[in-house]
């Protein structure tokens, strides 16, 4: 078997676990499944992977490092703007990437439903990132101090309403069309950015 087949027959396997565990969770995926959707026999796969919670924890990790560069970027490209825009961009970029049909859906997935044998991991890797997150919310709660946006805002307030707000709003992702979710952003945004300033 050439290299080249070899990583094909890798990719297969990674993108259709992407598209099951996404779908169906880890409870509901099963390696036969996997197997039948990538086009191989079951025993096969483990030319591929070691398990299937190796596999899961390894598309977790990858998705994780997707969010960050997408989070990355967003901060980066509204660097030098006020609070309200950057803010705003972050929600609109991280929103784009929960738009992402398999990587979104699987991000949501395990950050909701985390599978039961892999509680105690994917909660680790959760917490960091939420802690990395705060990294950069805990940067425009400063700039928005220094130009005297907020009067009674704490800064523990508006890391709460922000992931509040975003929560929210990658739900009602799974709901509606782009088009609906869209104009429900820009419906809640006014009152939302109004209510920090109070």
């Amino acid at each position: 078997m050439s290299d080249d087949q070899i990583v094909s027959t890798a990719e297969r396997i990674h993108d259709a676990a992407l598209s099951l565990f996404a779908c169906y969770g880890y409870e509901g995926t099963s390696l036969s499944q996997l197997a039948e959707a990538v086009g191989i026999r079951k025993p096969s796969l483990y030319n591929h992977i070691e398990s299937k919670e190796g596999l899961f924890m390894s598309l977790v990790e990858e998705v994780e490092r997707a969010f960050f560069n997408e989070l990355d970027a967003s901060v980066a490209r509204y660097d030098g703007q006020g609070v309200e825009q950057r803010v705003f961009g972050l929600v609109s970029d991280l929103s784009r990437f929960m738009l992402q049909a398999n990587q979104g859906t699987f991000h949501k997935r395990y950050l909701l439903f985390p599978p039961r044998p892999l509680l105690a991991e994917v909660r680790q890797i959760t917490a960091r990132s939420e802690a990395r997150i705060d990294v950069a919310l805990k940067d425009f709660f400063r700039q928005g101090v220094r130009d005297g946006l907020w009067h009674t805002l704490t800064e523990r307030q508006f890391l709460d309403a922000f992931y509040v707000l975003v929560d929210g709003l990658f739900t009602e992702r799974f709901l509606y069309s782009v088009d609906e979710y869209d104009r429900r952003v820009a419906s809640v945004w006014p009152i939302f950015w109004a209510g920090l300033q109070r």
